[in-house]
C-alpha cells in the first residue's frame, strides 16, 4: 500500500479544521463529522484552541484512501504560529494550502507559499467556501496564478490540454492521445513544475472526495532505504506530563525498546489521531509517529543517516522580558521555559541568574497570551511581559581567527576557528579542517558540538548568524581533557575571533502590503519613505495597492497610523522578511547598551596554567601564548599555499587602532597594562595569589550523610554544625573561606553576612539562589585570590569554568575535611 504524509496549512479561518474532518467523515475513520463552532472537531481539542476558534499546535491523524495511507498533520494558521507550521513541511510529500474563497490570497498565504519554496515542497491548492463566496473561479485562478503560473485548475474539460505544456514528452502524448499520462503529471507535480488547483466546500462536502482522489492518484510507490533513519519535527508533553518525540521514518522502521543511541531508546511507539493515540510494535518507512521516552531529541533533529534540519526560514524578531510576580519560584519557572522552548524553538527563552531575568522571543500578542496562559497551567505563576524590543543579529564582513586555551589545575583545551561570512539567511555553518591525524575524531566531534551552539555578537549580544565556523586546529591532554573543557576553550574562541574582526549589526525587515484610497497616496508614499522602505505600486480597483520592504523597527505598529489618516479606509498587513545590514550601525549599538566586557558568561579571554594554577590572560593578549600554532588553506584562491596565523601584539594593536570597522568603539579599544616580555611567556601575578574557597552550604549538607539525616529533622541544626565544621577546617588551613546558604525562598529577606576571623557565612537575599551569588563573588574576586568553588552543582560548576575559578567536587571537600579532623584527632 502507498504512504504519503499531508500537511494542510492555510491562513487564519480558510477552514482546515472543518476540511479534515470532512476527509475524516468520508474515508470512514469517524462516523460523523464535527465543527469547529459545536467544538467536537477530532483535532482542535485543547482549551485555548477552542477558546480563541483557532488552531495552535500542529496535530496529526491518519486515513486511508483508494488503497494510500494518508497521514495528515494539521498546521496553525495564525501568522504568530507560523514556526510551529514551518517545522512540519520538512517531513511533508505534499502540501494542501486551503484558500478561503471569502478572503482570496492574504500575506500569511504568500508567506506559506515562500516556505514551501524553499523546502521545495509540491502541494495542491484547494479554494473553500465556494458555497458563499462571490468571486468566480476565474478570477480566484487569476489571483493564484501570480504565486505562479503553474497553477493549474483540475477536474476541466481543459485541464488535459494545460497539462500538456508541461513538458515536450506530455505535449507529445497529448497531440496522439488527447490526455497527458499519469506518471507524467506525478513527475511534474512532484518537481513542481504543475500546482493543481480545485474549488469546492468543506463544510458542505463539495470537491472533497476529488481533492482526496487526487492526493492518492499523485502518491507514488516509494522505494525507501532499508537502512534507519527519521526526522523529528516536534516535541511536546501529554496530559500526563510525559515527553513526547514526534517524527517521520523516512527508512528502515523503527521498533518500540530499540535503541537509537547509548543513552536513548524509544520506550513506546504511538500513532495519534488527534488526542487519542494505538500503540505500535513497530512504524515503518513513510509513517508518522510518536515516540516515548526520548529526552534528548529536538526538533529538526536527523536519526539515523538523516541530517539534522536547516535554519529555519521565519523566525521571531521580538523579544521580551517575563515580569515575574514578588516571591515566585524563578527556579521552578526557568524550568518551565526550558521545557517550552524545548516544545517551540523558536521561543529562545533566555534567563540569566545574575540579572534575574527570563527573556523570551515571540511573534505576535496572541503568542504571547498562549505562552502566558501555558506557563500559569503548568507552575501556577501568572507572569507579564515587558515592552517588546527589537531582536537584532550580528554578523562579519571577512575571514578572521580566533583561538581559546582553557587549563585550570587539571583541565585542558586548546581550539583554533576560522570565522567566515555566509549570505543572508543562511545560519551558522560548522565545519572541520583539521587532520585527525593532528587532533582525534572524537575530541572534533565535542568541539563541533560546542561550536554549534549558539553565539553572541559582541557588538550587541543578540545571536551571531550567516558565519562558518571552520575548526583549523585543536589540543587537548590525554589526562586532563573532558568534554567540558573543549566547550570553554571553542566558545572562546570564536569570541575572541569577534573581537578581532569586523562586526556589523543585522536588523530584521518585513514585507508588506498596504491599500489605500487613491486621495491618501501622496501621504502614504510619504511615510513609506521616511520609514527607509522600498516601495511599488499599483492600482486595485477604485485604491492603490502599494507593496515593498523596509526595517521592521520603522514598520511597527504603522496599521494604526495608515487608520488614522485613511479614517478606516486603509488596510496593512506585514510579515518578516529576513534580516539585512542596518544603516545606522551605531545608533542600534548605542539602543541596545550591550557591554561585552560585562558579559560574565561568554569571555572572549583565555585561561593557561602557571606554578599550579590557572590565570586569565585578556583576548588581545591571548595569542602569544597558545600552545598550537596552526596553519589554514587559502581556499579562495585555489591554491595549496598555507600562511601562520599567529598574531603579535603589536600587530594586534595596529589592527584594533587602524580599524575602519563597525565595531571600531571605546567598548573594544584596550591598551594591554600588562608588559610581555618577548623571551619568555607572560606569568600572571594570579598564579602566586592567596587562596579562597566558595562553598554551596546546602549542597555539602546533602553531600554529607549525617548532616543529610540531620537534616530531614531540622535543617537549621544541620547548617549550624557544618558551619562549625568549615569554621574548624579553616582554622588548620588559614585559607579564606566564603560560606553561602541559599535565602531566596524566605520572604523580605535583606540577606545577611555573619564573619568568623577569615571566614564569613552568607545567607542570600530573596530571590537570588547560592548558585547566583557565588558566580558573582567569583567574578569580583577575580586577580585577588585563587578562588576555588566547592560545590557538586553543575551549574555553579560551569560558572566558576567561566571565570577560570578552580572547582571541587562536595565530596572531595567532605573527604578534605575529615582529613584535616583525624590528624587534629590524632595529634
Amino acid at each position: 500500500m502507498k504512504r504519503t504524509v499531508i500537511g494542510i496549512l492555510a491562513h487564519v479561518d480558510a477552514g482546515k479544521t472543518t476540511a479534515i474532518e470532512s476527509m475524516l467523515y468520508l474515508s470512514g475513520a469517524i462516523r460523523s463529522a464535527g465543527r469547529v463552532d459545536h467544538g467536537n472537531t477530532v483535532l482542535d481539542y485543547d482549551g485555548q484552541e477552542r477558546d480563541h476558534g483557532i488552531t495552535i499546535y500542529s496535530k496529526e491523524t491518519h486515513f486511508t484512501w483508494k488503497d494510500t495511507e494518508i497521514y495528515v498533520i494539521d498546521t496553525p494558521g495564525h501568522v504568530d504560529f507560523s514556526a510551529e507550521m514551518e517545522r512540519v513541511l520538512q517531513v511533508l510529500d505534499i502540501a494542501i494550502v486551503l484558500i478561503s474563497g471569502t478572503d482570496g490570497v492574504q500575506s500569511h498565504t504568500e508567506t506559506i507559499w515562500k516556505c514551501l519554496e524553499h523546502y521545495d515542497v509540491p502541494c495542491i491548492l484547494f479554494v473553500n467556501k465556494m458555497d458563499i463566496c462571490r468571486v468566480s473561479e476565474e478570477e480566484h485562478l487569476a489571483a493564484l496564478k501570480k504565486l505562479s503560473p503553474a497553477v493549474t485548475a483540475f477536474g476541466r474539460e481543459d485541464t488535459a490540454e494545460q497539462l500538456a505544456t508541461i513538458s515536450e514528452e506530455a505535449l507529445e502524448a497529448y497531440l496522439e492521445t488527447e490526455s497527458v499520462p499519469l506518471e507524467m503529471v506525478q513527475d511534474a507535480f512532484v518537481t513542481r513544475n504543475v500546482f493543481p488547483c480545485l474549488f469546492g466546500s468543506a463544510l458542505k462536502m463539495d470537491g472533497m472526495k476529488e481533492l482526496m482522489d487526487l492526493i492518492a492518484d499523485l502518491t507514488f510507490e516509494r522505494v525507501w532505504p532499508e537502512e534507519f533513519g527519521a526526522r523529528v519535527y516536534k516535541i511536546s508533553v501529554d496530559e500526563s506530563g510525559t515527553r513526547l518525540t514526534h517524527m517521520k521514518i523516512t527508512g528502515g522502521e523503527l521498533k518500540a525498546k530499540q535503541k537509537l543511541s547509548e543513552t536513548e531508546k524509544a520506550d513506546q511507539l504511538r500513532l495519534y489521531s488527534g488526542s487519542s493515540f494505538v500503540s505500535l510494535e513497530k512504524a515503518e518507512a513513510g509513517m508518522i509517529c510518536t515516540v516515548k521516552g526520548l529526552s534528548e531529541s529536538s526538533a529538526g533533529q536527523g536519526l539515523g543517516f538523516e541530517e539534522n534540519a536547516e535554519v529555519p526560514l521565519l523566525s521571531a524578531c521580538l523579544e521580551y522580558r517575563l515580569i515575574v510576580p514578588e516571591g515566585a519560584d524563578i527556579l521552578l519557572l526557568g524550568r518551565v521555559c526550558r521545557q517550552l522552548a524545548e516544545e517551540d524553538p523558536m521561543l529562545e527563552i533566555e534567563s540569566d541568574t545574575i540579572a534575574k531575568t527570563i527573556r523570551v522571543r515571540i511573534m505576535g500578542d496572541m503568542q504571547m497570551e498562549v505562552l502566558q496562559k501555558k506557563i500559569e497551567d503548568r507552575c501556577g505563576i501568572h507572569v507579564t511581559f515587558g515592552t517588546g524590543s527589537i531582536l537584532y543579529r550580528e554578523t562579519i564582513t571577512e575571514p578572521v581567527d580566533g583561538a581559546g586555551h582553557f587549563e585550570p589545575l587539571r583541565h585542558y583545551a586548546e581550539v583554533h576557528v576560522r570565522l567566515e561570512p555566509l549570505a543572508r539567511g543562511s545560519g551558522i555553518e560548522v565545519i572541520s579542517e583539521c587532520p585527525t591525524d593532528e587532533l582525534s575524531a572524537n575530541w572534533q566531534r565535542s568541539i563541533l558540538n560546542a561550536l554549534s551552539s549558539r553565539h553572541r555578537g559582541v557588538l550587541t549580544g543578540f545571536p551571531l548568524t550567516d558565519v562558518r565556523i571552520v575548526l583549523t586546529a585543536g589540543k587537548g591532554h590525554l589526562k586532563h581533557t573532558e568534554g567540558q573543557d573543549f566547550r570553554q576553550a571553542a566558545r572562546r574562541a570564536v569570541r575572541q575571533a569577534l573581537m578581532k574582526g569586523n562586526s556589523v549589526v543585522l536588523e530584521p525587515y518585513a514585507a508588506f502590503t498596504l491599500y489605500v484610497p487613491s486621495a491618501s497616496l501622496s501621504r502614504a508614499l510619504y511615510d513609506l519613505d521616511t520609514r527607509e522602505a522600498s516601495v511599488n505600486v499599483e492600482e486595485d480597483g477604485d485604491r492603490m495597492k502599494i507593496t515593498g520592504r523596509g526595517p521592521l523597527r520603522t514598520l511597527m505598529n504603522y496599521q494604526k497610523e495608515v487608520l488614522a489618516y485613511t479614517r478606516g479606509a486603509g488596510v496593512f498587513s506585514s510579515r518578516p522578511d529576513g534580516y539585512e545590514i542596518s544603516s545606522s550601525q551605531e545608533a542600534r549599538i548605542e539602543e541596545v547598551g550591550y557591554r561585552w566586557e560585562n558579559d560574565l558568561r561568554n569571555p572572549p579571554g583565555s585561561v593557561f596554567c602557571a606554578h599550579g594554577a590557572g590565570y586569565a590572560v585578556e583576548w588581545y593578549e591571548a595569542d602569544e601564548l597558545m600552545h598550537v600554532q596552526p596553519y589554514k588553506e587559502k581556499k579562495s584562491t585555489g591554491s595549496a599555499q598555507k600562511t601562520r596565523y599567529h598574531v603579535s601584539e603589536e600587530e594586534m594593536k595596529a589592527l584594533i587602532e587602524g580599524s575602519s570597522s563597525n565595531n571600531r568603539n571605546t567598548k573594544k579599544q584596550y591598551v594591554s597594562r600588562r608588559p610581555v616580555r618577548a623571551d619568555k611567556p607572560h606569568v600572571s601575578k594570579e598564579a602566586v595569589l592567596p587562596p579562597c574557597l566558595l562553598i554551596d552550604g546546602y549542597n555539602m549538607i546533602y553531600a554529607w550523610e549525617d548532616l543529610k539525616e540531620l537534616a530531614r529533622e531540622d535543617i537549621t541544626h544541620a547548617r549550624e554544625k557544618l558551619t562549625d565544621r568549615i569554621f574548624n577546617y579553616q582554622g588548620f588551613t588559614g585559607e579564606k573561606i566564603v560560606l553561602v546558604f541559599d535565602g531566596y525562598k524566605v520572604r523580605d529577606n535583606r540577606g545577611t553576612t555573619v564573619n568568623k576571623g577569615n571566614m564569613s557565612v552568607v545567607y542570600t537575599r530573596t530571590d537570588q539562589t547560592a548558585d547566583m551569588y557565588i558566580e558573582e563573588l567569583s567574578y569580583k574576586l577575580k586577580g585577588k585570590y585563587r578562588v576555588t568553588v566547592a560545590s557538586s552543582d553543575g551549574l555553579i560548576q560551569n560558572a566558576a569554568f567561566a571565570h577560570a575559578a578552580l572547582r571541587m567536587s562536595a565530596r572531595e571537600l567532605v573527604g578534605k575535611i575529615e582529613s584535616v579532623e583525624a590528624l587534629v584527632q590524632a595529634g
